[in-house]
């Protein structure tokens, strides 16, 4: 396989100019031998073109470049030509694509950072066109594969006519008939390149693998979240994501459902099992609230001094705040503040003393434009946010992460 894979072969590219084109549009007679005439000399400072072929071409997507007018590269297969896809659409979309299937727009769309090295692989191979159908997620990995890798046509086609299963291996992932299938059925959504990173880790994993093998509806943004995420499982677990992620009002994001879930884990005394029965983001978050309530409610039910002198015998005298105070942002300093401000925010800061006493995290409070818990983490020489809630775990306003964000940029 090592040697299937190795052919290389040298190109000289184009700058990352994608930040440029975006104001610069097609000459207004954009076909030059069936070439669309992208002019980017506005851009550069210097006469220069790049030259690309659309899809109904004998080499969709190939380019060739030049400066005043004498070549300077050429691209045909996984070479892209330094504009982005979304530049490409935005500028003469209409013309690019015209003739191309539906179903390989869509996947383009999913990683439209890859969208040229896709669109010249299905373009060139049938057997690439044809998995855009029977599995895209594997053939996006292997496209990434191949980019990085720098196969040639004639490797990308050898590979093709291989199992699914070797072919997984090629992308770096478990050489298995159930990797295989669960790329089959994997559903896509917008991804950027960190996350397709990501999702390679997640399936990598053999626990996550095993999760959501017999799952009725598997989605990459599942897999993606799975890979950073090392909680308990359970299968409400991917409705959760689903919520959290896609579905207004309940849209919170990753780093929130993330950050609920340790929470919650860490308040539960016995073990994962109350998580089991929860199969919707209402029904986690009331479970949530009540462990909430009864952790705050035993630390200031009339023996919050006796909770903090707990705390104090088992992890020493509260940490020195690392930051210092300002008008607005407060430093909590003591284990009883930290239990108080738990009890008045209606959620459970107070019981991350270990992470405290440890110096993992430093809590603050904002007391203006409302209320917030804000917690920091050490990132080399400097302090950077590592989460920050509302009354019951709110949302802030725009103008608090605001304020937040400045506060830290003055402290580095």
């Amino acid at each position: 396989m090592r040697s299937l894979i190795s052919q290389t072969f040298s190109s000289t590219c184009l700058g990352r100019l994608s930040g440029f084109f975006r104001h610069f549009w097609p000459k207004n007679n954009p076909h030059c031998h069936n070439r669309i005439v992208f002019d980017l000399s506005s851009a550069v400072g210097y006469q220069m073109e790049v030259r690309l072929s659309p899809w109904q071409s004998d080499a969709p997507f190939s380019w060739v470049s030049k400066a005043e007018g004498a070549q300077l590269a050429t691209g045909a297969f996984l070479e892209p030509p330094g504009i982005s896809w979304e530049v490409l659409i935005e500028t003469h979309g209409e013309t690019l694509t015209k003739g191309m299937p539906g179903t390989l727009i869509q996947v383009i769309n999913a990683v439209p950072f890859l969208g040229v090295e896709i669109a010249q692989v299905a373009g060139r191979l049938e057997a690439a066109l044809d998995m855009v159908v029977s599995s895209p997620l594997l053939l996006i990995l292997l496209v990434e594969k191949g980019a990085q890798e720098r196969w040639s046509a004639d490797t990308f086609a050898a590979l093709l006519c291989h199992k699914q299963s070797t072919l997984c291996a090629a992308a770096g992932l478990p050489a298995t008939r159930s990797c295989a299938k669960l790329l089959r059925r994997c559903q896509l959504g917008p991804m950027i390149r960190r996350e397709l990173l990501a999702l390679k880790r997640g399936l990598n994993n053999p626990g996550n693998s095993e999760f959501v093998r017999h799952q009725p509806c598997v989605h990459a943004r599942h897999l993606i979240f799975l890979a950073n995420y090392e909680g308990a499982r359970w299968p409400g677990l991917l409705t959760l994501i689903d919520e959290a992620l896609t579905q207004a009002p309940h849209y919170r994001g990753s780093a929130w459902l993330k950050a609920m879930l340790v929470d919650t884990q860490r308040m539960l005394a016995t073990g994962s099992e109350a998580l089991y029965p929860v199969v919707s983001l209402a029904t986690f978050q009331a479970l949530h609230d009540r462990l909430v309530d009864v952790f705050n409610g035993h630390a200031t039910a009339g023996n919050l001094q006796s909770s903090a002198t707990e705390l104090e015998q088992r992890h020493g005298p509260y940490p020195t705040p690392s930051l210092p105070n300002t008008t607005l942002i407060t430093a909590i300093t003591s284990w009883q503040d930290l239990l108080l401000e738990g009890e008045r925010m209606r959620h459970c800061v107070g019981s991350y003393s270990s992470a405290v006493a440890n110096g993992q995290v430093a809590i603050y409070h904002l007391q203006q434009p409302e209320p917030v818990t804000v917690a920091i983490t050490p990132q080399g020489q400097r302090w950077v946010l590592s989460q920050a809630s509302g009354v019951r775990n709110a949302p802030l306003s725009k103008e608090a992460e605001h304020f937040i964000h400045v506060w830290l940029t003055k402290q580095s």
